[in-house]
């Protein structure tokens, strides 16, 4: 009696220590398993934010060619405002019509949010460690972005108007390069019909004080921009670093 408990305490010992065994290693190799996916969606991560910062990069240096328009655009307002000002004496009629246009206050910034839009959908934004990158990141391709195109369709809806009147106030007529200049091209003018009483009316000055109001909004508003991808190309530069 007493071997046949000690033959059954041994048995039950020999079960239970390689059921022990089976379950530590089931639940190790669901370990190695969760590890390994865990290693595989940060790799993605690392290869969506680096898809990012190059992005980032373009969309950067679209800004500031942007920007570099708009403190163009805005040097000839002030020529204009300042040759209306003194009676159309320092511009020649000539001059006035390449100046118009040449003013270009209506070229938007369209933010690339593709590589945003797969880390949101696949999951791999909750694996960046770096709160302010991601409180960043939602902010640029959520609020930010609204903001944008609100401000560009006002501008863009003011801007089309404001030429339709230079346009036919002035009869001018351009060839037009597409293949040179930056963003939209060159306008290269050909000939043109100046009206002094136009050019010297109120409403006029208005549109031009205007434009200008607009130059300065959007300027503010892209140097904004511009300061947050930066901080967000660093930022995200650094994250891949940590992995």
């Amino acid at each position: 009696m007493t071997k046949t408990i000690i033959t059954l305490k041994s048995f039950l010992r020999n079960n239970i220590v390689q059921a022990i065994v089976i379950i530590l290693s089931v639940l190790l190799s669901f370990y190695l398993e969760q590890r390994r996916q865990v290693n595989i969606t940060k790799q993605e991560k690392n290869y969506l934010l680096t898809d990012l910062t190059k992005t980032l990069e373009s969309d950067i240096e679209q800004i500031e060619i942007i920007l570099e328009g708009l403190d163009i655009s805005d040097k000839n307002l002030i020529k204009l405002l300042d040759d209306i000002n003194n009676n159309h004496t320092i511009l020649t009629d000539r001059q006035v019509a390449e100046i118009l246009l040449q003013i270009q206050i209506g070229t938007s910034f369209f933010p690339q949010d593709g590589i945003f839009n797969q880390l949101i959908a696949n999951g791999t934004f909750n694996l960046i460690e770096n709160e302010e990158l991601k409180s960043l990141l939602l902010n640029m391709y959520t609020h930010k972005m609204d903001r944008n195109y609100a401000t560009s369709t006002e501008i863009d809806n003011f801007n089309l108007l404001w030429r339709r009147q230079i346009m036919g106030n002035f009869r001018i007529q351009f060839n037009y390069n597409s293949y040179d200049g930056e963003i939209y091209g060159q306008q290269e003018l050909t000939r043109f019909r100046f009206n002094k009483q136009y050019y010297l009316s109120n409403e006029l000055y208005g549109s031009l004080s205007q434009s200008r109001i607009y130059v300065g909004m959007y300027t503010r508003f892209l140097n904004d921009q511009k300061n947050e991808y930066q901080t967000a190309l660093a930022l995200s530069k650094t994250e891949i670093g940590k992995d």
